[in-house]
């Protein structure tokens, strides 16, 4: 088992806050105790689901269990696949009744960011494109959300930790609707989803849940608590991809803790450059989250490395004591120096984008003109949490020569 090092000086600890937590339950087979408990929980719950959970033997079982609990009454369930959009999310709602008294979402990031937007506005009846970041009509939101449940079933996004819900409309943007009172009450962690995953679904999802983990723990905003759930998050996720298809059953709950785990530090220390062009790059192509993350993991990871190098700032100095202990864990060797470990990490991050992502995002349509408008869009968010600024220069597909680094570029 690896340390963690000493990021932070313990006389001088920053200021820092830690966002409200669900109440969470993690435990193989838990599942199959949902539809009781929700029957104590809820009058009159909405179901937001994936069409391959309401299709699947779960499902069949589950909705029939708790149609069966609730005396043939017939649940309010509506299905999403894909990515959301606000255009849904007002549908869904202006077609919900008021009886409702609490959202179930049950299925990957995308069903759960739905539910948590409805939850969000059944109370007000209003449009999400009230609040929605940046491309909203800029409403203060009034905080007035019904209660949620997030059922991941997916070990990647984290949205059942988080406060924003993101949507998007293709060819346009990809926002977040965000508040405080969008947080889950309930989150139920269940690993036993996990093997039934499509290995496309599950690869990209877990490169989604490390890049997260790796992000927030490089941050400019980590903070301690971060600092630990990240690098144990980290620490459960190296190796257990392999370990689950194996049939590790105790590697998918790994996975299941890893990706829940990146959601909470996402949530209380932000992102950076991956994540910074991932957002505008998803608004221009219809490739799955997580395979950008994947794809731009090295080549962010290199650019950032090779500008935190050039900055002899003692904060930046932190930073690339992170990254040299993540390229020790990736390798599996502690005996590396700082040096020789900053030196292999980007190679290990371009090994899990060929066995776990798509090496490329030709086959998506990103191409020059696409890159064009990533960089030109993507300077806020999650980009201002990146350990150090990344020039004008170095984003776009073309670099300076001496610097050996493309970051889109590299992509198509």
């Amino acid at each position: 088992m690896f340390k963690a090092c000493a990021h932070f000086d313990p006389n001088q600890l920053p200021a820092f806050t830690l966002a409200a937590l669900p109440r969470l339950q993690f435990g193989w087979g838990i599942r199959n105790q949902l539809a009781s408990h929700i029957q104590k929980t809820s009058q009159n719950p909405l179901f937001i689901v994936s069409k391959s959970v309401k299709n699947s033997d779960f499902g069949q079982h589950f909705f029939s269990n708790f149609d069966s609990q609730k005396k043939g009454e017939t649940p309010c369930i509506h299905t999403v696949s894909g990515e959301p959009s606000p255009d849904l999310v007002d549908k869904i709602v202006a077609a919900t009744s008021d009886s409702i008294d609490w959202v179930i979402g049950i299925g990957g990031g995308s069903v759960l960011d739905t539910a948590k937007a409805i939850a969000g506005l059944l109370p007000s009846r209003t449009s999400v494109m009230d609040y929605l970041e940046g491309v909203g009509a800029g409403k203060p939101y009034p905080g007035d959300a019904l209660p949620w449940l997030a059922v991941p079933t997916t070990a990647g996004t984290g949205s059942e930790t988080t406060k924003n819900a993101v949507l998007s409309r293709l060819g346009q943007f990809k926002k977040s609707f965000r508040h405080e009172a969008l947080v889950a009450k309930e989150v139920w962690l269940d690993p036993s989803f996990l093997p039934e995953l499509p290995r496309k679904v599950l690869h990209a999802t877990a490169m989604d849940a490390f890049t997260q983990l790796l992000e927030s723990y490089t941050t400019r905003n980590a903070t301690p608590i971060t600092d630990a759930l990240a690098w144990h998050g980290m620490q459960l996720w190296h190796g257990a991809l392999e370990a689950a298809t194996k049939g590790d059953q105790n590697a998918w709950g790994r996975l299941m803790l890893a990706a829940t785990l990146s959601g909470i530090t996402l949530a209380n220390a932000g992102l950076g450059a991956v994540h910074g062009l991932a957002g505008p790059i998803g608004a221009y192509i219809p490739a799955p989250h997580g395979e950008v993350c994947a794809a731009l993991l090295a080549p962010v990871t290199r650019a950032n490395l090779i500008a935190l190098q050039a900055d002899d700032n003692p904060t930046q100095q932190q930073s690339l004591k992170k990254y040299a202990q993540v390229g020790r864990l990736l390798t599996d060797d502690n005996s590396l120096s700082d040096h020789q470990a900053l030196q292999r990490l980007p190679d290990q991050l371009d090994i899990l984008n060929q066995h776990f992502g798509p090496g490329t995002l030709a086959q998506y349509g990103l191409n020059d003109a696409v890159s064009k408008k990533v960089v030109a869009s993507c300077r806020a968010g999650s980009m201002l949490g990146n350990p150090v600024e990344l020039s004008d220069e170095v984003l776009p597909e073309s670099v300076p020569s001496d610097m050996k680094v493309t970051l889109l570029g590299a992509l198509h």
